[in-house]
């Protein structure tokens, strides 16, 4: 018969279910490193996007003042100089009024002065 030392074979399988649990263990504290890792990274790559974002509308919005101030000094520019061509048109056409009603006046003067009294 063939004998067994009981011992021995417990000893022996005792060390491969340990080093099949610790082999076990180290994958699972390695996953849950490498989890931890991408969790971390996740969050870091959340916060720069947000970052990111952040600063795109803030340029965007000063972009959006910028041009909105610069459209409103354009539009005041704009209402200046209508207002100043105007007022010099009208001066202009004022002037232009005043000239042909003196040359008016004065035409009607001399033909006025032209005419022979009648006498009845």
């Amino acid at each position: 018969m063939i004998e067994f030392d009981y011992n021995e074979l417990k000893n022996q399988v005792k060390s491969e279910v340990k080093a099949e649990l610790r082999g076990e263990l180290e994958a699972d504290q390695e996953l849950k490193f490498d989890e931890d890792e991408n969790n971390r990274q996740k969050q870091i790559n959340k916060q720069i996007n947000y970052n990111v974002l952040t600063q795109k509308q803030y340029q965007g919005q000063n972009a959006k003042a910028e041009s909105d101030s610069d459209s409103d000094s354009e539009a005041e520019n704009e209402v200046k100089n209508i207002a100043t061509s105007r007022s010099k048109s009208s001066a202009k056409n004022k002037g232009e009024v005043d000239n042909k009603a003196q040359i008016e006046n004065d035409t009607e003067v001399k033909v006025e002065a032209e005419k022979k009294p009648k006498y009845y």
